[in-house]
């Protein structure tokens, strides 16, 4: 009987509401996303006259009070920083929270459109000694075997969205807006990140996230390239300190609340435990280094790249993978090894690549990758010299023009410094004839020292 009322006041819920089972009118969101909420009113002249209001009880208690959150166009309500009332009069909401999810109705005094909000909720439901149990729901629908959402499915995956699979790992369907993935524990799960999806009609609509935390045995997985720096989150302030097995603990340097190995090199793979300042607690980290080394071949045609994961205590589980990112065709890998604790995978060109193309190893951990380091063929020391090929060749060519150029300039120089030595003879021999010429002219035309003598002799006379 009451779960027959229950019902009823659903649906009359929704009815009112005027959602009337249709999912147009129902939207999902991620918990710290935003969302935003559309105005069904057609003919909006002005954002001037909406308004926004939301269920104080969510979505069962329509009749409750009601929630000012937009009046006459201007955010009203409380925490104004949520929201923001767009052009097209949506609601948009803001850094989402469990609370959020409420019916929205959206009016301008004559018509009125109503919005319901769902947001999708990852939670550690239960954990045991031998198992985790995770529940993703929608929740406005938690406790609750009844969901009227249709075509509507859970997906889950690790961390960089690889979907989740393996023996490990069991999926239940509680109902058809409660899904529980069953995860078989392992001390390194601590600090495990999770992701459950919510999929409508093949379209994404939400994503919700959950780390593990494991406070007893848990190991928190670190990996490192070799040369980089990697960080702890403890100090090493406590008397117990921060070392490995073989260790010194000279080679950590502190940062605040961090403990930091400036250079990673394969030595450093192992077990480290530290004290958490905060909680007077251990913690304990595993580091995993791995590096990308090159070489060429003794005719320089040929190029082999070796990826190396050097995994803590000389013991690499078998969920550990190495893989290539690769376009080029004429490459190829020797596949998965496993020698002394290390995992190799060589990636070989029987040509060199001529294109700037960057080669990814990255380490898998159950199919998820959990880190990754970039060869690029263009910081090689061999495309280096390939690159310096026509750089040489350009100058060269810039030398031997300024070489010709000067060797032109200084020719036309010399042309013309005999030219001039020419043009001064032909200058005398001419300045010789036109001498010759006044000596046979008159005495009236004599030089001009002979002019004035006379010139002076005709002043004394006057």
């Amino acid at each position: 009987m009451i779960s027959f009322l229950y019902l009823g006041l659903i649906f009359f819920t929704q009815v009112k509401a005027g959602l009337r089972s249709s999912d147009d009118l129902v939207m999902f969101a991620s918990p710290g996303g935003s969302v935003t909420l559309p105005c069904a009113i057609k003919s909006i002249e002005s954002c001037s006259s909406i308004n926004w209001d939301r269920a104080e009880q969510g979505w069962i208690s329509w009749y409750g009070p009601m929630t000012k959150v937009v009046r006459a166009g201007t955010v009203t309500a409380a925490k104004a920083h949520k929201y923001r009332l767009l052009n097209n009069c949506s609601l948009q909401i803001n850094n989402m929270a469990t609370d959020d999810a409420r019916v929205y109705t959206c009016d301008n005094k004559k018509l009125n459109s109503t919005v319901a909000l769902s947001i999708l909720q990852l939670d550690n439901s239960t954990s045991t000694t031998e198992e985790i149990t995770l529940q993703c729901y929608l929740n406005t629908f938690k406790g609750s075997p009844h969901c009227n959402f249709s075509q509507i499915q859970f997906r889950w995956s690790m961390e960089d969205n690889t979907p989740i699979h393996g023996r490990r790992f069991r999926v239940t369907n509680q109902s058809k807006c409660i899904d529980n993935l069953l995860i078989t524990k392992k001390a390194t799960d601590h600090f495990r990140n999770w992701k459950c999806h919510l999929i409508q009609n093949g379209s994404h609509k939400a994503t919700a996230s959950f780390t593990t935390k494991l406070p007893k045995d848990g190991i928190e997985e670190v990996f490192a390239a070799v040369g980089e720096s990697v960080s702890f989150s403890c100090s090493n302030t406590s008397s117990s300190g921060l070392g490995g097995e073989g260790r010194p603990q000279s080679i950590f340097i502190n940062e605040g609340s961090s403990s930091v190995i400036t250079k990673v090199s394969t030595t450093h793979s192992g077990d480290y435990k530290c004290l958490d300042p905060t909680n007077e607690q251990h913690k304990h980290f595993r580091l995993h280094t791995f590096d990308v080394t090159s070489e060429y071949g003794p005719d320089g045609n040929n190029l082999t790249l070796t990826c190396v994961l050097t995994c803590a205590n000389k013991t690499c589980e078998k969920d550990f993978n190495l893989t290539w990112s690769n376009r080029d065709p004429h490459s190829w890998q020797s596949g998965l090894m496993n020698k002394s604790g290390n995992l190799i995978n060589k990636l070989f060109f029987p040509v060199l690549p001529i294109r700037s193309d960057e080669t990814v190893c990255s380490v898998r951990r159950e199919g998820a990758v959990v880190a990754s380091k970039t060869w690029s063929s263009f910081n090689s020391l061999r495309s280096l010299a390939w690159l310096a090929l026509p750089v040489g060749i350009l100058v060269c060519i810039t030398v031997g023009g300024i070489y010709v150029y000067m060797k032109r300039k200084h020719n036309k120089d010399a042309d013309n410094e005999q030219a001039d030595i020419g043009m001064t003879h032909v200058y005398e021999d001419v300045q010789d004839i036109d001498n010759e010429e006044l000596q046979r002219q008159s005495p009236l035309r004599r030089s001009p020292a002979t002019t004035d003598s006379f010139y002076d002799l005709l002043q004394a006379v006057n």
